[in-house]
Order: C-alpha cells, then sequence, then structure tokens
C-alpha cells in the first residue's frame, strides 16, 4: 500500500522542517522502500514487544522464584562425539561504535580502522589479524572442520556485511569447511509517538534502523529454512557464539557436552554478589521449573535474595546457548523492547524493536544452567578488551 501525504507527514519525524527538496526525497524513499503497511506492522510489533516486557514484570510479581537447575562446567565428562550432531551459531553483527570510539581516544587513526568491524579488529600482540572471529573459526575448524558454521552479520549495507564475507573468503574461512554467512533482518527506530527519524547526508537520506536484536539470527534461521536443512544433514542441536568474545580452548566441547542432556542450556556465571546495579541478565525458575532470563528492569527484591546450597547468587547470563533445532522449529519468537537508547543526538531515546535471544529458554520443556568460570572468555567491548586479549590468547588458547 503506497503512502498518502497526510500519512506521511503524521508518520515522519519532523517532517514540516525540511526543505522541499528533502521531502521530496522522504517521499520517493517511502514509496520506493517501505510501504505504509509495513510501517503499521512495525508499529503493532513496538506495542507487542513493549507489553511483552510488562507481562514479564507481572509474571514475577505473583510468582515464587527458585534456584534454577544447574551443573558446573567442572562436573562435566567429555566425548569426542558431542559436537558432532552440532550446528554453530556466531553472531557478528554488532558494528561496535564503543569499541571504534574508545580506539580513536587511545590514538587509533582513521586508517587504523578502515574496513573496523569489531568481530575482525586485529588482536595486539599475536598472530590474529581478523580478531576475534578469526580466532573462533580455527578454534572450531580444529575441533572439527566439518562443522556446520553459521555467521551472521548486520543488515544488508552495515558494515559488518560488507566486510566480513570478503575477510572470510581471502581467508579461506579460517580453515571451516561448511560455513553460511546471512544478513540480519533491521526494524525501523522508531520515535516514543512512533515516527520515523531520517538521516539526511550530502547525498543520500535513510531512516534510523537497528538490527533485530539478540533474537535476530535465530529468527532468519527460521525464515530461511536453514533448520530444515541443517536437520535434514543430522543435526540435531545448535550453539550459539558470540563472534565478539574470545573462548578458552575448552570450554566449547563441555558446552557441547552439557548441552546433550536438555533442549534448551543457557550459560550463566555464578555470583558472590548481587546488587541493584548489576547489568546483566539473570537465570531463575518460576511456577516449579520454568527457566527464565530475566533483566535489570524486572527484577523483584525476591531475585537478589536468592541463593544456593554453597550461597552462590542466581547465575548471570553469558549471551552463549544450546538448543535443539526441534524447539527452534516450533516456537513464535514474541517481539521485544530494550530499554530506551539513543536514536539520533536530540532526539528523545526510545526503545529498540526486535527479538531477543534471552526469551527462547522460557519455551524449553527441559532447560538447565551450565556455569563456567569468567577466566575462559573474555568479551570485546572496547580498547581496554582489545588489550587484554593478547594474553588470554597465549594463556588459554
Amino acid at each position: 500500500m503506497s503512502w498518502t501525504m497526510k500519512q506521511i507527514e503524521k508518520s515522519v519525524f519532523n517532517f514540516e522542517k525540511f526543505d522541499k527538496r528533502t521531502r521530496g526525497k522522504i517521499i520517493e524513499f517511502l514509496q520506493n522502500n517501505i510501504s505504509f503497511d509495513d510501517y503499521l506492522k512495525q508499529v503493532e510489533k513496538k506495542k507487542k514487544a513493549i507489553a511483552n516486557t510488562q507481562n514479564a514484570k507481572n509474571i514475577l510479581l505473583g510468582t515464587q522464584q527458585k534456584y534454577p537447575r544447574h551443573s558446573d562446567f567442572s562436573q562435566i565428562s567429555l566425548n569426542s562425539h558431542d559436537i558432532k550432531n552440532y550446528a554453530i551459531l556466531i553472531t557478528a553483527g554488532g558494528e561496535g561504535e564503543r569499541l571504534r570510539v574508545s580506539l580513536k581516544e587511545k590514538g587509533y587513526s582513521d586508517d587504523d580502522l578502515k574496513d573496523f568491524t569489531k568481530a575482525t579488529f586485529p588482536i595486539p600482540n599475536t598472530d590474529y589479524k581478523f580478531g576475534a572471529l578469526e580466532v573462533n573459526l580455527k578454534m572450531l575448524a580444529e575441533l572439527n572442520a566439518e562443522i556446520p558454521v553459521i555467521v551472521t552479520m548486520g543488515p544488508v549495507g552495515s558494515d559488518t556485511e560488507k566486510i566480513i564475507p570478503k575477510v572470510l573468503r581471502k581467508n579461506a574461512n579460517f580453515g571451516v569447511k561448511n560455513i553460511e554467512i546471512i544478513a540480519q533482518n533491521e526494524r525501523l527506530h522508531l520515535t516514543n509517538e512512533n515516527k520515523i527519524v531520517f538521516e539526511i547526508g550530502e547525498e543520500n537520506i535513510k531512516p534510523v534502523t537497528n538490527p533485530d536484536e539478540t533474537g535476530g539470527p535465530i529468527a532468519k534461521l527460521k525464515d530461511g529454512g536453514i533448520l530444515e536443512n541443517l536437520e535434514k544433514s543430522g543435526i540435531k542441536k545448535i550453539m550459539i557464539l558470540q563472534a565478539t568474545a574470545v573462548y578458552s580452548k575448552k570450554i566449547i566441547p563441555i558446552i557441547a557436552a552439557a548441552g546433550q542432556n536438555y533442549d534448551g542450556l543457557g550459560i550463566g556465571i555464578l555470583r558472590n554478589e548481587f546488587i541493584e546495579t548489576d547489568p546483566y541478565g539473570t537465570f531463575v525458575s518460576i511456577n516449579d521449573y520454568n527457566l527464565r532470563i530475566i533483566e535489570k528492569e524486572v527484577r523483584t527484591p525476591q531475585t537478589y535474595a536468592i541463593k544456593n546450597e554453597n550461597g552462590k547468587f542466581l547465575p548471570y547470563n553469558t549471551g552463549f546457548y544450546v538448543f535443539d533445532i526441534e524447539l527452534l522449529k516450533k516456537i513464535e519468537m514474541p517481539d521485544y523492547a530494550t530499554p530506551p537508547k539513543i536514536i539520533l543526538e536530540g532526539i528523545e531515546k526510545s526503545p529498540k524493536i526486535g527479538y531477543a535471544a534471552t526469551d527462547i529458554i522460557a519455551f524449553a520443556k527441559n532447560p538447565a544452567v551450565l556455569t563456567i568460570s569468567d577466566d575462559d572468555f573474555r568479551v570485546i567491548k572496547n580498547a581496554e578488551d582489545i588489550d587484554i586479549l593478547g594474553g588470554f590468547c597465549e594463556r588459554k588458547i
């Protein structure tokens, strides 16, 4: 359905303040790229996502929370066959703007940051010229070069979508023989009044969008028929890892072994303390045994008080998972709203909308948490993290 002028005036942020030429470009972009029906669907998804967050709060308020079923990585017995029924999903869609800014503050030049992505930025004092993605793919190739690996990037046109395929082609996928590269979908980042914000450049204009969040790569597998193809080839489980984290050599086989017994496995870290400013998602059981990952804004006073028999508080989420393919095929992923995020400078923050990987664990019939040591992985967020990766790689890989 094409747009009417009245619909555009009502749906585009500050439309009346643009000059005639810019308004014409905005009208042309909308008519050629986004139908009015598609816009309305995204508005409706945003409403559902915000309602889902409130529902999560309401569920916790009326429910007894318990410590989740969990096992420690030190208790897991390894078997060389454990990895053979797995595919590995590596998420590499993050643009890494925080890392880019911190590197520039540290003295890196624009030339140093040419073809920059967070997943492929070189690790100092090592031979890893293509960063954490290179480390992880070489490690997987050493484990089993035939393991199916899916690398998800940002949306079409993003830096990661342009750069990562070239890096993989030039380096023969770092030894992985069975690899697929897919781009995430994206959503409009609407204002709190559900208006579309346009970025106006000298040559081009474009609406402000965001990748459809941490669950977007999984949604892409469902939409693209990839899950069915993996299942036909004998794959039963998917391990989800971040391309912007580096893992110790032992931890991926341990996760694979632990995941054999459950249709949903979350990887967590035990807490010695649990304070209100703690930013991480939290594993907790509700309704006898229904595993959830709850975010900071959903916690209740009860959440902070729960301990296990060893006095450890609820484990926090690392963002690594194992799921049965059968489970992923069946579920309908709910829409998810982040806390308010910056759209553009000078515009009130509003939630980004997408899918959350954290929501999937609630659908599992037989879930558990594997707790690992925080010394067995490193997540890249800023320049300081890059600096310590060299030592980590030397010790752990």
